[in-house]
């Protein structure tokens, strides 16, 4: 079956636009605003929803590769190493997935993300110097998925650099489908 999903967001925005605001009429401009931010709420995910699976890729193999890099240090407590373990044999599975049942992306990154989280905290209390060299390699390892933000958020029109924002389809590479004009 199709995704519909582009579809559905901009036929509830043009409904937002073209029959509650000016059902809304003069009187209730706070409530006239809500519906222009809602409507570009959804224009805005019309616009990525044919990103979102690639996205959602991007950041699962991304936090996988700082799981595996994070797996080497000892000087970090049981739980979290076990932790971290079981994260990523999870992980690993699902990454051998051709297509991971829906969510199954979400809950690992998601597992990876607290496991991650743990090693840090345990990296911190255990050795000052393990401590540190963690941080680096969470931060080394962060840049991508920061990049990822800005160029996925840039049509809101808030970053402080814009033209330094790396295309999205450039950081989700050719597995994003090519947007249909409307």
């Amino acid at each position: 079956m199709v995704n519909k999903s582009a579809n559905t967001f901009d036929a509830a925005a043009r409904s937002l636009r073209m029959t509650v605001t000016p059902a809304l009429g003069e009187s209730n401009s706070l409530a006239a605003e809500q519906v222009r931010v809602i409507a570009g709420v959804l224009d805005f995910y019309r616009d990525r929803a044919h990103h979102e699976y690639p996205r959602k890729q991007y950041e699962f193999r991304t936090y996988l590769a700082l799981a595996e890099r994070l797996s080497d240090h000892e000087k970090v407590d049981h739980a979290a190493r076990s932790l971290l373990a079981d994260a990523l044999e999870n992980a690993r599975r699902t990454d051998l997935l051709a297509v991971p049942e829906y969510g199954q992306l979400d809950r690992a990154t998601d597992e990876l993300t607290r496991a991650i989280a743990g090693i840090v905290r345990s990296a911190r209390t255990t050795d000052p110097a393990t401590g540190a060299e963690v941080s680096r390699i969470v931060l080394q390892h962060s840049r991508p998925l920061v990049e990822l933000q800005r160029s996925w958020f840039l049509p809101q029109g808030v970053d402080p650099d814009p033209h330094t924002v790396p295309p999205l389809r450039s950081l989700l590479g050719d597995t994003a489908a090519t947007p249909r004009a409307h």
